[in-house]
């Protein structure tokens, strides 16, 4: 938010601080109210000051082209050459003299043009980079003051402070709370806003002019408005068009302008409706139609739901959206002759719904989300009428309405100031306390020694409980004023929750195997996964946990956002495509984060899921590009943190009972699901052709999923420490033929179950497939290495065991040994 210190300087004395302002900003910051910038303008215009044109002759080396004799005070004269044509002797202008830099870096210096010295530049608004009509030079009035500063003359000697206002601190989103604030942190008075009434038209009733009727008083609990009959729309007054700039803010026209004014003074946002475009001369603050469809200032069209809080005409149109934005018919425009001017105080958590299911944004719906002061609805009101009156000439009707059924009144809280030296860990005052408390606007109430009944302003919806007076105190006084001290530690410290270990081992492993780790939204579009998916109850014959009826949110950001995950897949997958169309071709990606579904009994289960993604090619580290499919990459780093928690008992299964039981977003032959001790608990699979197709990315892309619940060993297994073993290993190794489709999984299982305890290891060492085979097979190499704990193995045991191998394989899986 930006402040101007001029305008402060309006609502509380610091002209002490407008030549130096950095010690109010370390006074501000250190209560709270970080200063993340200071400007101070006057330095934009150094060595630009207001010159008068003695002579002008025409430039003897250029036809288009003047040469001018300026003074600029105390007798010096500068000779400046210049382009312009609307200026002449005697004219008072703007000189840039050598060593000023205008807007765009742009030094002036002593120069040369057409053999001519130039000591300076007379300059137009475009070129001192202010707002305006920009053909030729800036004239000056008669009565500018030769040799002046042009900051100074032309009210640009301003410093702009750019403040970050915490959520709890609305009371200060203006001129007038931060005026208030300091006040009460220098003890300085504020200055009186004074209102004129006097031209208020009291024989005129504004409730004659427009009838209003408040439906709902809960989310409207204080509703004002003034009828202003014969405005006149036009350019604003020179002093309003720099005080808004100074903050930032373009001027429209004198009417808008003033409730923009108003904003950034009080902090009260407020709407001006063009009162002819009222229909049936009535307004009602209500709700809209389920489905009505509602054109904002800007032209965008949107769809209500029944449940924004609305301002609707007589034939119950919607007009405007309370505290949010107005509707196209409902402004001010240049043929606006009376207008209705609308002051209200709105619940917060009704804009701030409004303006996220709708997605609207504007400075209207920033404040009232938020909070407004609802004691101060009236005044803002009265001042901006004031303002309208006098900058374009608007007929003030008197009778003007405040509907305020159920005034706000806050209640008090209770505190003692032993609870406060507690927290702090130095002595606290009961007269400190005091007097801190009375300048920040409460009423404070002795009960008796040391204990109070403290009672906040309206505008602090922040002071709720004890704990908030502690904080005030304690940002008064100076947090600077916290002793440091270690905590006393009583007792053995608590270990780390076992999930959370977990979680920083699944980490270390899979960053330490080349991914790196993504985190995501809880949130998701339904239709986005539905899309994606086609049926989210499929994926349950993978293993993981998802119902059709979601979990939804009862307020969501957007429709985009409006139910939990069901699974960490579809948003790593959105990672990896915008990956890909930002240029980054190839990467792994891991997530570990929950995901929500529903029991038969529509109970929300939370489960914690490990999620993984990798496209593009040559991820392995492999010199030759595609020796292997990326998804073995992802099937590796499962294998690793398998082995990493002690799980042994694990397999692959191929086996889908149905292609169509598999979820459409996934390539329904590249799908496998891993089983640990028997049980399903995720999958690895391709992504569909089709879906890839869609999205227009050409690299390869596999995604894997895993409850972890079920992945993980639910206690801790202790390591078991064997001796070395004595006797050799025997390695042998055996060649297959066996049908493509066959998984090499079955073969490893059918040679754990022989060959049982004597099993070192076993590896895959070849696959071949090629013209010297039949159509439709393919040959696997296979190493096996044997071992006996307690004695040497003979060569006929080892060969009893290669030959029950062989038997196996062709009674169970008609498998037999290549030739």
């Amino acid at each position: 938010m930006k402040i101007s210190l001029k305008w402060l300087n309006e609502l509380i004395a610091i002209e002490d601080y407008i030549k130096k302002p950095e010690p109010l900003a370390d006074i501000l910051t250190k209560a709270g109210l970080e200063i993340e910038g200071i400007e101070n303008k006057a330095k934009n215009f150094e060595n630009v000051v207001v010159g008068l044109i003695l002579e002008k002759d025409k430039h003897p080396n250029a036809d288009k082209l003047s040469l001018c004799r300026v003074t600029t005070g105390n007798g010096v004269v500068h000779q400046i050459v210049c382009g312009a044509k609307n200026h002449k002797a005697g004219d008072r202008v703007v000189v840039a003299l050598p060593g000023a830099v205008l807007p765009g870096n742009f030094a002036i210096q002593k120069s040369v043009i057409r053999s001519v010295e130039s000591y300076g530049m007379l300059c137009s608004l475009k070129e001192l980079g202010l707002a305006g009509d920009a053909e030729g030079l800036l004239i000056l009035p008669e009565s500018a003051m030769v040799g002046k500063d042009f900051a100074e003359y032309y009210g640009q000697d301003d410093v702009v402070f750019e403040i970050k206002v915490t959520p709890n601190r609305a009371d200060v989103l203006s001129h007038f709370g931060l005026a208030r604030e300091l006040a009460c942190l220098l003890s300085r008075p504020l200055k009186e806003i004074k209102i004129d009434d006097s031209h208020v038209k009291k024989d005129k009733s504004t409730k004659k002019e427009i009838s209003l009727v408040v439906e709902d008083s809960t989310l409207a609990p204080r509703y004002t408005g003034a009828y202003i009959a014969n405005v006149k729309i036009q350019k604003s007054p020179d002093w309003l068009v720099k005080r808004l700039e100074s903050v930032g803010i373009n001027s429209i026209n004198n009417v808008v302008d003033i409730t923009n004014y108003i904003l950034q003074e009080l902090g009260q946002p407020l709407h001006a409706f063009d009162a002819d475009e009222i229909l049936d001369k009535k307004l009602v603050v209500g709700h809209p139609e389920k489905g009505a469809k509602f054109v904002t200032l800007d032209g965008t069209e949107l769809s209500l739901n029944g449940e924004e809080l609305s301002i609707k005409n007589g034939k119950n149109e919607t007009m405007c959206l309370a505290g949010l934005i107005g509707g196209k018919n409902s402004g001010v425009k240049d043929t606006t002759k009376n207008i209705f001017l609308e002051s209200a105080y709105f619940i917060s958590h009704s804009v701030r719904k409004s303006s996220r299911t709708l997605g609207v944004e504007t400075e209207s719906g920033y404040r009232f989300s938020r909070g407004v002061d609802p004691e101060l609805t009236l005044f803002a009101l009265k001042r901006a009428a004031d303002l309208i009156h006098q900058v374009a000439e608007g007929e003030v009707y008197g009778d003007c309405y405040d509907v305020y059924p159920n005034p706000i009144r806050r209640e008090p809280i209770s505190i003692a100031i032993g609870t406060i030296s507690d927290r702090m860990g130095y002595e606290a005052t009961a007269p400190i306390f005091e007097n801190w408390m009375t300048r920040l606007g409460c009423k404070v109430d002795k009960i008796k020694e040391n204990n109070y009944k403290v009672t906040p302003p309206t505008f602090r919806f922040d002071m709720d409980h004890e704990m908030d007076l502690v904080e005030e105190y304690a940002r008064l006084q100076g947090y600077d004023l916290i002793p440091e001290a270690l905590p006393s530690l009583s007792y053995r410290p608590i270990p780390h929750d076992s999930k959370y270990q977990q979680t920083l081992q699944i980490t270390q492993v899979l960053n330490g195997v080349g991914f790196d780790e993504a985190f995501n939204y809880s949130f998701v579009g339904k239709k986005a996964e539905d899309e994606f998916f086609g049926d989210v109850e499929k994926l349950n014959s993978l293993g993981l946990r998802a119902s059709a009826d979601r979990v939804g949110l009862r307020n969501p950001l957007n429709e985009d956002l409006n139910v939990m995950r069901s699974t960490l897949s579809f948003g790593l997958v959105q990672n990896a495509i915008n990956n890909i169309k930002y240029g980054n071709n190839r990467g792994s990606l891991f997530e570990v984060g929950k995901t929500f579904s529903k029991n038969p009994q529509s109970s929300i289960v939370e489960k914690n899921s490990l999620g993984f993604v990798v496209w593009g090619q040559d991820h392995t580290n492999w010199n030759v590009p595609g020796t292997a499919p990326i998804i073995f990459h992802v099937k590796e780093a499962i294998q690793v943190l398998a082995k990493s928690f002690g799980i042994k008992a694990y397999m692959w299964e191929q086996k889908i009972d149905k292609l169509t039981a598999i979820p459409t977003c996934f390539h329904p032959y590249q799908t496998a699901v891993l089983v640990v001790e028997g049980k399903k608990c995720g999958f690895i699979s391709s992504l569909s052709p089709l879906v890839l197709e869609n999205e227009k990315i050409r690299e390869p892309m596999c995604v894997a999923e895993i409850d972890l619940e079920a992945f993980l060993p639910q206690t801790a297994r202790p390591t078991r420490i064997k001796d070395i073993a004595r006797f050799p290993v025997v390695d042998r190794d055996l060649a297959f033929v066996m049908k493509k489709s066959q998984s090499v999984g079955d073969v490893l299982k059918t040679v754990r179950k022989v060959v049982g305890g004597n099993l070192f290891d076993m590896e895959v060492f070849d696959v071949y497939e090629g013209d010297k085979l039949p159509v439709g097979q393919k040959s696997i190499a296979l190493r096996v290495r044997y071992q006996d704990p307690n004695a040497a193995l003979a060569d006929t045991a080892v060969q009893g065991f290669q030959d029950q191998i062989l038997k196996s394989l062709k009674d169970d899986l008609d498998i037999t040994i290549r030739t």
